[in-house]
């Protein structure tokens, strides 16, 4: 397999990062720029990787730390005053990755396999309508900071399995927004301590999740590949669907609309024939 360069390997982590911001999944991201396995296994693997991999992880890493400053900053401007445009960029992003995904099973059409497209698709539909959502109150009690541990890893697996967004996960658990307060807060170095402690604590549930979750996911695709890539499948059509849907939630602007599909092309090009290794 020929590897990407540092250039496209730091672009391949910016795109990521943006995936880890907005509201579209950073491993459904990674899946369609053909690099998804092989962070699972420099995270599974990370002191045995390093060496042989640290050039990969510090522009990737890098990619993903610029992404998310620039998408921080970013955030309230595109989503609030472009959505439409916004989003179709992404949906492009994810559309042009999925022929790679059919070639990651094998052609192997049984319906054994097959089912496990609908069960994607019946999954995260399932998860994209549970209730929930309302602003959560963070406190920095014993139970509180539980609670943050715990809405960290999850968060976090969010990430890494395919489709399901990280931030959509912690807006329908209600503390996605608490959460920009306090990094925001935390940025213009107010209330530093309580700040920092509740940060650090959602980080440790967060490296958990991560780590726990790669595992997991690793395990299904060395022993259930040719399944796992179709239950992938399922979960990418599925945030294509769920991102479309979100779309009508919007007021139409028939220029955004077109400067929309324009992006939604452009994304789909760089997708499908640039941001994949060979």
């Amino acid at each position: 397999m020929k590897k990407d360069s540092l250039f496209v390997t730091f672009i391949k982590g910016f795109i990521i990062g943006l995936g880890i911001i907005f509201p579209i999944s950073a491993s459904v991201l990674a899946i369609v720029m053909g690099i998804y396995k092989r962070i699972l296994n420099v995270i599974n693997n990370f002191f045995k990787c390093f060496k042989k991999e640290w050039k990969f992880i510090a522009c990737l890493g890098l990619g993903v730390v610029v992404s998310c400053l620039v998408s921080c900053l970013a955030l309230n401007f595109t989503l609030k005053k472009f959505p439409i445009a916004t989003l179709l960029f992404f949906v492009g992003l994810i559309i042009g990755g999925i022929p790679m995904l059919f070639e990651k099973t094998k052609k192997d059409y049984r319906f054994s396999n097959v089912i496990f497209t609908v069960l994607g698709i019946a999954i995260l539909i399932g998860i994209s309508f549970a209730s929930g959502g309302k602003g959560a109150v963070i406190t920095t009690d014993i139970t509180g900071l539980l609670t943050l541990l715990g809405v960290g890893i999850v968060g976090a697996g969010s990430m890494i399995v395919p489709g399901v967004s990280g931030s959509v996960m912690l807006v329908i658990l209600g503390f996605y927004e608490p959460l920009l307060e306090i990094i925001s807060s935390l940025v213009k170095f107010q209330n530093l301590s309580t700040n920092i402690l509740i940060v650090g604590v959602f980080g440790v549930g967060m490296l958990i999740g991560v780590v726990l979750f790669s595992k997991i996911m690793e395990y299904f695709l060395d022993k259930f590949e040719r399944k796992t890539y179709f239950a992938i499948i399922g979960f990418v059509s599925a945030s294509v669907i769920n991102v479309v849907i979100s779309l009508f939630g919007y007021t139409f602007n028939l220029i955004e609309f077109i400067v929309g599909i324009i992006l939604f092309a452009v994304g789909f090009v760089i997708s499908f024939k640039y941001l994949k290794e060979e």
